[in-house]
Protein backbone atom coordinates (compact mmCIF):
# COMPACT_ATOMS: atom_id res chain seq x y z
CA UNK A 1 0.00 0.00 0.00
CA UNK A 2 1.08 3.52 -0.61
CA UNK A 3 -0.32 6.96 0.01
CA UNK A 4 0.08 9.79 -2.50
CA UNK A 5 -0.56 13.37 -1.47
CA UNK A 6 -2.43 15.85 -3.59
CA UNK A 7 -5.86 17.09 -4.52
CA UNK A 8 -8.20 14.88 -6.51
CA UNK A 9 -9.73 18.07 -7.88
CA UNK A 10 -6.52 19.43 -9.44
CA UNK A 11 -3.84 16.73 -9.53
CA UNK A 12 -3.74 13.61 -11.72
CA UNK A 13 -4.49 10.39 -9.88
CA UNK A 14 -1.67 7.87 -9.52
CA UNK A 15 -1.84 4.91 -11.90
CA UNK A 16 -1.53 1.19 -11.22
CA UNK A 17 -3.48 0.60 -8.00
CA UNK A 18 -5.79 -2.41 -7.90
CA UNK A 19 -8.25 -0.61 -5.62
CA UNK A 20 -9.16 2.98 -4.85
CA UNK A 21 -11.10 3.81 -1.69
CA UNK A 22 -13.25 6.86 -1.07
CA UNK A 23 -14.06 7.18 2.61
CA UNK A 24 -16.62 9.90 3.39
CA UNK A 25 -15.66 11.86 0.27
CA UNK A 26 -18.55 11.77 -2.17
CA UNK A 27 -21.31 13.25 -0.02
CA UNK A 28 -19.10 16.27 0.75
CA UNK A 29 -19.11 17.29 -2.92
CA UNK A 30 -21.66 18.13 -5.58
CA UNK A 31 -22.01 16.13 -8.80
CA UNK A 32 -19.79 18.60 -10.70
CA UNK A 33 -16.88 17.35 -8.56
CA UNK A 34 -17.94 13.71 -8.05
CA UNK A 35 -18.53 12.82 -11.69
CA UNK A 36 -15.02 13.87 -12.87
CA UNK A 37 -13.52 12.17 -9.80
CA UNK A 38 -15.21 8.84 -10.61
CA UNK A 39 -14.12 9.12 -14.26
CA UNK A 40 -10.53 9.83 -13.16
CA UNK A 41 -10.59 6.81 -10.84
CA UNK A 42 -11.94 4.65 -13.67
CA UNK A 43 -9.14 5.85 -15.96
CA UNK A 44 -6.47 5.22 -13.29
CA UNK A 45 -7.55 1.65 -12.49
CA UNK A 46 -6.53 -1.39 -14.52
CA UNK A 47 -9.22 -3.64 -16.03
CA UNK A 48 -11.18 -5.27 -13.20
CA UNK A 49 -9.82 -2.71 -10.73
CA UNK A 50 -12.10 -1.94 -7.80
CA UNK A 51 -13.48 1.22 -6.30
CA UNK A 52 -14.65 0.95 -2.68
CA UNK A 53 -16.84 3.69 -1.28
CA UNK A 54 -17.71 4.05 2.41
CA UNK A 55 -20.33 6.77 2.81
CA UNK A 56 -23.47 7.60 4.67
CA UNK A 57 -26.35 7.08 2.27
CA UNK A 58 -29.70 8.79 2.38
CA UNK A 59 -32.79 6.63 2.59
CA UNK A 60 -31.17 3.90 4.69
CA UNK A 61 -33.89 1.31 5.42
CA UNK A 62 -34.90 1.50 9.07
CA UNK A 63 -33.01 4.75 9.65
CA UNK A 64 -33.97 6.97 6.70
CA UNK A 65 -35.38 9.83 8.78
CA UNK A 66 -32.37 10.01 11.11
CA UNK A 67 -29.80 9.66 8.32
CA UNK A 68 -31.51 12.20 6.07
CA UNK A 69 -31.82 14.72 8.93
CA UNK A 70 -28.16 14.27 9.87
CA UNK A 71 -27.02 14.71 6.26
CA UNK A 72 -29.17 17.83 5.87
CA UNK A 73 -27.53 19.49 8.91
CA UNK A 74 -24.04 18.24 8.01
CA UNK A 75 -24.17 19.42 4.40
CA UNK A 76 -25.64 22.77 5.42
CA UNK A 77 -22.68 23.26 7.77
CA UNK A 78 -20.20 22.17 5.07
CA UNK A 79 -21.70 24.52 2.49
CA UNK A 80 -21.53 21.92 -0.28
CA UNK A 81 -22.33 18.33 -1.01
CA UNK A 82 -25.29 16.20 -1.87
CA UNK A 83 -27.01 13.40 0.03
CA UNK A 84 -27.27 10.39 -2.26
CA UNK A 85 -29.10 7.10 -1.96
CA UNK A 86 -27.73 3.83 -3.32
CA UNK A 87 -29.60 4.16 -6.61
CA UNK A 88 -27.97 7.54 -7.29
CA UNK A 89 -24.53 6.23 -6.32
CA UNK A 90 -25.03 3.25 -8.62
CA UNK A 91 -26.04 5.58 -11.45
CA UNK A 92 -22.96 7.79 -10.96
CA UNK A 93 -20.64 4.78 -10.92
CA UNK A 94 -22.21 3.29 -14.04
CA UNK A 95 -21.98 6.66 -15.84
CA UNK A 96 -18.24 6.63 -15.08
CA UNK A 97 -17.89 3.15 -16.63
CA UNK A 98 -18.04 0.92 -13.56
CA UNK A 99 -19.98 -2.34 -13.45
CA UNK A 100 -21.14 -4.83 -10.81
CA UNK A 101 -22.05 -2.04 -8.40
CA UNK A 102 -22.93 -3.66 -5.08
CA UNK A 103 -24.16 -2.40 -1.74
CA UNK A 104 -22.34 -4.54 0.83
CA UNK A 105 -23.81 -5.53 4.18
CA UNK A 106 -22.42 -3.59 7.13
CA UNK A 107 -23.21 -3.78 10.86
CA UNK A 108 -24.08 -0.06 11.19
CA UNK A 109 -25.43 1.42 7.93
CA UNK A 110 -26.46 4.55 9.81
CA UNK A 111 -22.74 5.34 10.24
CA UNK A 112 -21.60 4.28 6.76
CA UNK A 113 -22.58 1.97 3.95
CA UNK A 114 -20.05 0.22 1.72
CA UNK A 115 -20.34 0.11 -2.06
CA UNK A 116 -17.98 -1.71 -4.42
CA UNK A 117 -17.77 -1.57 -8.20
CA UNK A 118 -15.39 -2.89 -10.84
CA UNK A 119 -13.85 -1.35 -13.91
CA UNK A 120 -15.30 -3.09 -16.93
CA UNK A 121 -12.75 -5.17 -18.75
CA UNK A 122 -11.94 -3.68 -22.13
CA UNK A 123 -12.55 -5.98 -25.11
Amino acid sequence: ASAVGGSFMTDPLPQGADIVSLIRVMHDHDDVVVIPLLRAIHAALPDQGTVLIAEQLSGVPGAAAITDAYLAFYLQAMGSGTPRNFARMQNLLEMAGFAEVRLRPVPMPLVASVITAFKRQMC
